[in-house]
């Protein structure tokens, strides 16, 4: 429904979309988008102008997006083609992020007015058919004739279930009523392919494990020593987890940098080898001789097996876990809230800039208590204002000293497996868990 001032190919390669054309100045704080002409939102709005307002409305959020867009203090409409996005300082994904969520466009007068509350008003090449969508069940989109690329979206409906049951989901798949879906469960993959679905497996950017969010000791003081960190990452037998509660479907690391990425280094990976006995002596040497005990939310319903696994590691070394039974649907907003010191989770990783800024900054979303180290502040400055080479050396840099700090306890690389009937295909994106309707088409 809504179209992006840019676009990503299957490599992540920024293209032209409504910007059809882009520069920076000499650094890099100001870009200048030119726009496609004729675009028109669904309820007759010119794009034009739509640009400012869309840029600093979503920068005004409170969700990735948002954060996304942070760097921008202002934008000029230079005239009915072009604008200026001004930045306080330099945004090395800023290009890349605009061919996302944070690029996307809606109507100015249905975001002024408020009807976006309502229902969607952009200028994508779909519209929701309201009377075919039932909130929460079934959406429906129908083609927006208006649209300038038609033959890029080669499919003249589209319906999207949410669907959270992985049982559930492979039913649908086997039954025809889903022409493609997410396996979220890596033992479907095997009834999945022998129902005759073809199964594409790919590096989704995410990275799993142990998140540790109070590395301050705000909340639980032994938090705060490095060495009690570093025992938790002794804890994991990350090559059982992948094996056996992923069934494969993964890349062991200590790394919260995407592997496609210039911040990953493989040699880090050796870095924490599986060694319960290394971790009860670091546990021992930071004062905790008989470990402690920590509270985390429950996760057990699309993850029962990470969970069993991670009680069990971390209880080995003496660490005893309280499982929280709060509401699945209040879980995120109680992490991001900073209840919790420690949680399992699984977090987006893309470029180096966007993981950082997602969540290493002190002020990133997914920094909930905002942990702050001068030395990983200093470098991400530098970081910010770097190009080529030096930037890549600067995001390694970042990342080795996030590793040795024992800044989290990461278990694998996701790898994503996703099912399509013999109807459809797609190409995976990089960076992406899952393919923009854009990389799909019709089989044949």
């Amino acid at each position: 429904m809504y179209d992006s001032l840019l676009r990503l190919s299957p490599s992540s390669e920024v293209k032209a979309n409504l910007a059809t054309k882009w520069s920076y100045n000499a650094d890099r704080t100001v870009l200048t988008l030119t726009l496609r002409t004729g675009i028109k939102f669904t309820d007759g709005t010119a794009l034009d102008a739509a640009v400012k307002t869309n840029l600093l409305h979503t920068k005004e959020g409170t969700n990735e997006a948002a954060g996304q867009l942070k760097g921008i203090s202002g934008v000029d409409v230079v005239n009915a083609t072009t604008v200026a996005v001004k930045l306080s300082v330099p945004d090395p994904s800023l290009l890349a992020n605009l061919g996302n969520v944070a690029g996307m466009v809606a109507s100015p007068k249905a975001i002024s007015s408020g009807a976006l509350k309502s229902g969607p008003v952009g200028s994508g090449p779909y519209t929701l058919d309201k009377s075919a969508t039932t909130a929460g069940s079934t959406y429906t989109f129908v083609r927006n004739p208006g649209y300038w690329n038609k033959s890029a979206f080669p499919f003249d409906k589209i319906v999207l279930k949410p669907m959270t049951d992985p049982t559930a989901t492979l039913n649908a798949l086997r039954s025809g009523q889903l022409s493609g879906a997410l396996l979220t469960s890596a033992k479907n993959i095997a009834p999945a392919q022998s129902s005759g679905l073809k199964i594409t497996k790919y590096t989704s950017g995410d990275v799993e494990g142990v998140y540790i969010w109070d590395r301050e000791g705000k909340q639980v003081k032994a938090l705060g020593d490095v060495r009690v960190r570093q025992a938790l990452n002794y804890a994991f037998d990350r090559s059982a987890i992948v094996k056996t509660a992923k069934q494969g479907m993964g890349q062991s690391t200590t790394q919260v940098f995407n592997p496609a990425g210039p911040a990953f280094d493989g040699s880090l990976d050796t870095k924490y080898t599986y060694d319960p006995a290394k971790a009860k002596k670091l546990l021992a040497e930071a004062g905790y001789p008989n470990g402690f005990s920590v509270t985390m939310p429950d996760f057990s319903t699309f993850f029962p097996d990470q969970q069993a696994a991670m009680t069990q590691q971390l209880e080995d070394i003496g660490i005893k876990v309280k499982i929280d039974k709060i509401p699945t649907s209040q879980v995120l907003t109680a992490l991001l809230s900073g209840k919790y010191p420690l949680s399992y989770m699984t977090l987006a990783s893309f470029r180096p800039w966007d993981t950082i800024r997602l969540e290493v900054a002190s002020d990133a979303l997914w920094n909930p208590l905002h942990t702050s180290d001068p030395k990983v502040t200093a470098l991400i400055a530098k970081a910010q204002t770097a190009t080529g080479s030096a930037q890549d050396a600067l995001f390694k840099e970042i990342n080795t000293y996030l590793v040795d700090q024992a800044w989290n306890a990461p278990w694998d690389s996701v790898q994503n497996a996703y099912a399509t009937n013999k109807n459809v295909t797609f190409t995976p994106q990089t960076y992406s868990a899952v393919p923009p309707i854009y990389n799909f088409k019709p089989a044949g």
